[in-house]
């Protein structure tokens, strides 16, 4: 049986270009709030991860998805998928903030419920959620736990933002306004230290060009494109291909000439910091084999002193 027809052209706009009030997935607190209040609506299973939820409802869901906004034929393979990026997302932060609660929501049934607890207590689920608070918390190689400051908004919302402002957009940009402090310090030490790094290169940058020529060369020449690809060089991605201090924008990123040694400077800083850290070991090793053999011969020169007595 088909659906009946459903007249969708006065709905918000969808398209990846965000013009003429276009909307788009991360984009727009609207659409987010939509994709919720669909799985809300519509959470028919102990489903506490996004593989557990059963192909039928995802495809239900994009159907509801689909009464809420409009969008041309041609990218709605391109929506789908966005779609399910972005619910899988907020399933994961929805399920994790009841969890932590402790307390049934009203969109969770009883007995979906129990079970989910019941999944949550086993000796293997609690294992994993303690490695993953551990990794949160982890030194990260003496630089402490990542924090930031944008909240609840997207790093894809704070760029919005800055360009909406007519304000740099740039990642560096984006990096600092979501690391910083309004002193200018910033609350993650691996974010001071790619903002360091970021202006090195930039000084090293402007230095080429000079060379070449140019005159009056400084930091605001630089257009966004050359700032994004010394912030990716500064940066370097991870071992999972994420660049620090991006969030979500790591996946929209632009071809900028990144090669593989754009990765090669923070893992310098990271082998650099590590043996530091392995000197600083060995030191106190030293230190500590040294106290022993101090110990060790001011007992023998107790025991010479000793005997010396007794032939005296």
């Amino acid at each position: 049986m088909e659906e009946p027809y459903v007249d969708r052209s006065s709905l918000p706009v969808l398209h990846p270009s965000r013009l003429n009030g276009a909307k788009w997935f991360k984009h727009h607190t609207e659409v987010s709030t939509a994709v919720r209040k669909v799985i809300q609506g519509c959470f028919k299973g102990a489903w506490y991860s996004w593989r557990k939820v059963p192909g039928f409802y995802k495809r239900t869901w994009f159907s509801l998805f689909q009464k809420k906004f409009n969008w041309e034929a041609a990218i709605n393979y391109q929506v789908e998928r966005e779609f399910n990026k972005l619910a899988a997302y907020r399933l994961k932060g929805m399920i994790s903030y009841v969890k932590n609660g402790g307390e049934k929501p009203d969109w969770i049934l009883l007995e979906h419920w129990t079970i989910m607890q019941g999944h949550w207590a086993t000796a293997k689920v609690k294992a994993i959620s303690e490695k993953a608070r551990r990794s949160r918390l982890s030194d990260r190689n003496g630089l402490g736990p990542h924090s930031h400051r944008a909240g609840s908004r997207s790093f894809v919302k704070v760029q919005d933002t800055l360009e909406a402002n007519n304000e740099d957009y740039s990642f560096i940009a984006v990096m600092k306004k979501t690391h910083q402090k309004p002193d200018g310090t910033y609350v993650d030490q691996r974010a001071q230290l790619v903002a360091e790094i970021y202006e090195k290169h930039v000084q090293e940058r402007l230095g080429q060009r000079e060379s070449a020529g140019e005159e009056n060369v400084t930091a605001e020449t630089l257009d966004k494109n050359e700032k994004n690809e010394i912030y990716i060089k500064a940066a370097g991605p991870s071992k999972q291909g994420h660049v620090f201090g991006l969030g979500a924008l790591s996946e929209i990123l632009p071809s900028v000439g990144a090669s593989s040694s754009a990765s090669q400077t923070f893992e310098e800083v990271e082998t650099i910091t590590h043996r530091v850290q392995e000197m600083e070991t060995d030191l106190k090793k030293s230190l500590e084999e040294n106290q022993q053999i101090q110990k060790r011969l001011e007992a023998m020169e107790k025991l010479v002193e000793s005997l010396a007595s007794q032939n005296a």
